[in-house]
C-alpha cells in the first residue's frame, strides 16, 4: 500500500504529543491520523484542525466514544455526556467518524447489549446536529467482559441496521474480527456503512488482552486478503494502522513508525 491511502494512529506511537503524531504522519507521507482523546486533552482544537489541514492530513477517526452499559442511570447520564464530548471534538477536527467502544457487560449480557442499542440511538440526533459518523466497532469476544458486548462483525450490522440511520456504521479491526468463518460475507454485507478499516496483526503468546497486537505482517492474518475485502465492499477509505503493543511502545515512536509503514508497504 501507499501510505498516502494510509493513517497512523495515535497510539501505535503513544506517548507522543498531538503535535508529535501529525509531524511523524507528515514526515513519513501518510494521508491522515487517527486520534485517542488523551491527545486531545487541553489542545485548542481550533489549531489542531488548522495545522493538519495545512499538512493535507485527514482525520481518519476519533477513539473513542461508546461505553454505554452501566449499572445505574447517573453513570448512564455521564456517559452520554462523554459521549457528546467526543462528538464535538470530532466535529472540530473535522474527522470522518467517532469510533465506538461499545461497553462491557456488567453481568447482564442481554441488557448490555439493550443499552449499547439504546445508548446509540439517544446519542444519534446530537451527531447529527454536529454532522459526525458514529462507527460501532465489534471487538474480539475475550474482550466482551472488558471492551465491549458487540463480538463478532455480524452482530455488527445488526445493531447498525436496527437503529438505520445513514450516521451509523462500522469501524472494522482486522484485529478483532480475523477468526469469524463468515468475515468476507459480513464485509460484503456491511457496504457502504464501512466507515473506519484498521489494521493490527495476530500474534502468539498473548500477553494482555488489550496490548499485543503486531505490526501488519508480524502474525497470522491476511492483511491483503482483509483489504481486498473492505475495497471490494465498497470501502474508499484511508486504512489506519492502529497498534496497541507492550513491545513496539517500549521500542519507541521511531522504531514503531518504522516497523508500521514497512508493514504497509507490503501490503
Amino acid at each position: 500500500m501507499d501510505l498516502a491511502q494510509c493513517s497512523l494512529n495515535s497510539v501505535t506511537v503513544k506517548g507522543s504529543r498531538f503535535g508529535e503524531v501529525a509531524d511523524l504522519a507528515e514526515r513519513w507521507g501518510f494521508g491522515g491520523v487517527g486520534l485517542w482523546r488523551d491527545v486531545l486533552e487541553d489542545l485548542d482544537l481550533t489549531a489542531a484542525a488548522t495545522r493538519l489541514r495545512q499538512s493535507g492530513l485527514r482525520v481518519s477517526s476519533v477513539c473513542r466514544g461508546g461505553m454505554f452499559p452501566q449499572p445505574t442511570a447517573r453513570l448512564r447520564r455521564e456517559a452520554l455526556a462523554d459521549n457528546r464530548v467526543a462528538v464535538d471534538q470530532a466535529h472540530a477536527l473535522g474527522a470522518e467518524c467517532l469510533v465506538l467502544v461499545c461497553g462491557a457487560a456488567h453481568g447482564d449480557l442481554a441488557g448490555a447489549r439493550q443499552q449499547v442499542h439504546d445508548g446509540i440511538a439517544e446519542l444519534e440526533p446530537y451527531a447529527r446536529a454536529a454532522g459526525v459518523r458514529l462507527a460501532v466497532e465489534p471487538f474480539h469476544p475475550m474482550m466482551a467482559s472488558s471492551r465491549s458486548v458487540i463480538t463478532s462483525l455480524g452482530e455488527a450490522n445488526d445493531l447498525v441496521e436496527a437503529i438505520d440511520s445513514d450516521l451509523v456504521g462500522i469501524a472494522l479491526d482486522s484485529y478483532h474480527v480475523w477468526w469469524d468463518a463468515r468475515m468476507r460475507e459480513e464485509i460484503a454485507r456491511a457496504g457502504d456503512t464501512l466507515f473506519s478499516v484498521q489494521l493490527a496483526d495476530w500474534i502468539t503468546p498473548i500477553q494482555g488482552e488489550l496490548s499485543s497486537r503486531g505490526m501488519p505482517g508480524e502474525g497470522c492474518i491476511d492483511m491483503t486478503g482483509f483489504v481486498a475485502d473492505c475495497t471490494d465492499a465498497g470501502y474508499r477509505g484511508l486504512v489506519e494502522v492502529e497498534i496497541l503493543s507492550d513491545r513496539w511502545w517500549a521500542e519507541g515512536p521511531a522504531s514503531a513508525l518504522h516497523a508500521a509503514a514497512s508493514g504497509l508497504t507490503r501490503i
